[in-house]
C-alpha cells in the first residue's frame, strides 16, 4: 500500500469500514510512513472538533421540554390498567431499580477489588479486541525497535520470535503483525498471529507480581473471566508476562501458548541473564580494588 491508496480510504479506516486484511496493510503503512500516520491524526482530531462542535451547537440540543412533553404524550395515549395492575407494576419498577443499584455497586467493588491477574486479562482482552480485531486505538501502534528504546528492551526479542511460522500440533500459525501498542495505561508488545482461521494476539507486557517463576518452571495457566468468548492464558515470569488471547477453546489456547509462548519466554529469560564472561567483567574491578587495599596488621 503506498500513500495516495491509504489517503482514499482513510476516513473508511477512521470509521473502522474496512476488512481485516486492508486494516493490516493500512497498520504497516503507518509504522513506516510519518507523513501519513500524522495525516491519519490530524483526521482523526478534525472529527473529535465536529463531534464535540455539533454536541455544544445550542441551535441542535432537543427543544426545552421535549422529553415531559413526550413522556405526557405517551401516557395520555396508553391504555389504562386495573389499580392492582397498576400497583404491582410501580413495586415492579422499584424491585428492578434496587436489583440493578445492586447489580452496579457489585461491578464497581468488584472492579475496584480485583486482584492483578483479572486486571491483567482484562487489559489484554481490550487490547486484543481493540487492535487486532477492530483496529480503534487511541494512540496509534510503534515498531517494536522504537518500543525497545523508549519502554523495554525487551520487545526486542519480539522482532524475531516467536519465526514467522510455527508449525503446531494442531496446525501451522503464521505472524501477521509485529508492533508494540498501549490500551489504557498498559504498554504491550504485540505480535498477531493466524492460527486455525482464528486471530491470536501474543502480548509481553511488565508483570504485575510481585516475582514469577523461572521460565524453565514457569506453567502456561488461564487468568480471568471471558469476555465475549475471548479467554487469556499467561506464562508468568520474574520481571513480564506472556499472554496469548482468542477466541480458541481454552485447552487449545493452553496447549498454543505451550508451543509458542515458552520458547519465547526461555529466550528472554536468556536475554535477561549476562553470560558468564559478562560477569567477570563486572566483577574484576571489585577484586581489584580488594587486592589492592591495603592489609591490616593486629598487633597484641
Amino acid at each position: 500500500m503506498n500513500c495516495r491508496d491509504l489517503r482514499e480510504i482513510a476516513d473508511s479506516f477512521l470509521c473502522e469500514e474496512l476488512l481485516t486484511e486492508t486494516n493490516h496493510d493500512v497498520l504497516r503503512h503507518l509504522d513506516t510512513c510519518p507523513s501519513c500516520r500524522a495525516d491519519i491524526e490530524a483526521r482523526r482530531r478534525l472529527r473529535d472538533a465536529l463531534r464535540g462542535a455539533f454536541a455544544r451547537a445550542p441551535e441542535l440540543q432537543p427543544a426545552e421540554g421535549l422529553q415531559e412533553r413526550l413522556r405526557d404524550r405517551l401516557r395520555d395515549v396508553s391504555v389504562p390498567a386495573p389499580r392492582a395492575w397498576r400497583f404491582s407494576r410501580t413495586w415492579l419498577a422499584l424491585a428492578a431499580g434496587i436489583v440493578l443499584a445492586i447489580g452496579v455497586a457489585g461491578v464497581v467493588v468488584m472492579k475496584r477489588s480485583s486482584p492483578p491477574a483479572e486486571a491483567l486479562a482484562r487489559d489484554a482482552i481490550g487490547d486484543h479486541q481493540n487492535c487486532a480485531l477492530k483496529f480503534r486505538l487511541a494512540r496509534m501502534p510503534v515498531p517494536l525497535e522504537e518500543a525497545a528504546q523508549q519502554f523495554d528492551s525487551a520487545y526486542r526479542v519480539l522482532l524475531n520470535a516467536p519465526p514467522d511460522t510455527i508449525a503446531t500440533a494442531g496446525g501451522v500459525a503464521r505472524v501477521t503483525e509485529r508492533h508494540s501498542c498501549a490500551y489504557g495505561s498498559r504498554r504491550f508488545g504485540h505480535v498477531v498471529m493466524e492460527y486455525r482461521g482464528r486471530v491470536v494476539s501474543l502480548l509481553m507486557t511488565a508483570s504485575d507480581a510481585v516475582a514469577g517463576a523461572p521460565a524453565t518452571t514457569a506453567i502456561p495457566h488461564v487468568i480471568g473471566t471471558p469476555v465475549d468468548g475471548l479467554s487469556v492464558v499467561s506464562v508468568d515470569m520474574a520481571r513480564h508476562a506472556i499472554l496469548l488471547v482468542s477466541d480458541l477453546d481454552r485447552a487449545e489456547l493452553t496447549q498454543l501458548s505451550r508451543t509458542v509462548a515458552m520458547p519465547l519466554a526461555r529466550q528472554l529469560e536468556a536475554a535477561a541473564t549476562p553470560p558468564p564472561s559478562a560477569l567477570v567483567a563486572l566483577l574484576a574491578p571489585l577484586r581489584a580494588t580488594t587486592s589492592s587495599a591495603p592489609s591490616i596488621e593486629h598487633h597484641r
